[in-house]
């Protein structure tokens, strides 16, 4: 009797490990924070700082290597971003993924961005066409929303990118929700689940203090 109740408690410790160590590692595991680096530039004043990220069709790594994602420098699946108050933050994103097409045009619109432009290879854009949308980077608490231009298959390069630069003006301290608009949460309801709500893959916050 002593022995099955041992055997009970050992298996109660192991089932109780094994949920705690779930819960570390994917419903409380926050992604690795890109933080800002300063540079000597400024805009209307303010300091520029530069943030890069990276798009890519699959992240490769971390609890869904198949999902979509944007990466760090490390190449780590993040969206996790620190910038100071303040602020213009010079982004560029190093978009290597295909187009899926957005299904609101609007969104294929530059805004909320200097100039309500960007570059795209060094070419200055207002728009693309929403068929060749591959994502966003919008945050819809800024006004702030980029259309990412996808890449195509006789684009040179391993692996073929569109690099797309834009800034845009970070205000006081607080949290700021960004996000994807293009459905691209393959395999879920209408495109919009998975990666499309998972902070860390096509969800972000940026962080500003």
């Amino acid at each position: 009797m002593r022995l099955r109740v041992a055997f009970l408690g050992l298996a109660l410790i192991i089932v109780g490990a094994g949920i705690a160590l779930f819960v570390t590692l994917y419903l409380i595991k926050t992604p690795p924070a890109v933080t800002a680096a300063t540079t000597n530039n400024s805009v209307e004043g303010l300091p520029v700082v530069n943030v890069t990220l990276t798009t890519v069709g699959a992240a490769g790594t971390g609890p869904h290597p198949n999902w979509v994602a944007y990466l760090n420098d490390n190449g780590d699946p993040s969206t996790y971003i620190h910038a100071p108050a303040n602020s213009v933050i010079h982004m560029t994103i190093n978009q290597q993924d295909s187009a899926s097409g957005l299904r609101n045009e609007y969104f294929g619109l530059v805004r909320g961005t200097v100039d309500n432009s960007m570059k795209v290879n060094g070419k200055t854009m207002q728009a693309i066409d929403p068929t060749t949308a591959a994502h966003t980077f919008t945050i819809p608490d800024l006004g702030v929303s980029v259309p990412l231009l996808g890449v195509t298959s006789d684009q040179q390069g391993n692996p073929p990118q569109n690099v797309v630069e834009f800034d845009f003006k970070v205000p006081g301290p607080g949290l700021y929700r960004w996000q994807c608009f293009v459905p691209c949460g393959a395999g879920t309801l209408y495109g919009n689940g998975g990666p499309m709500q998972t902070l860390g893959y096509m969800a972000g916050e940026l962080v500003v203090s």
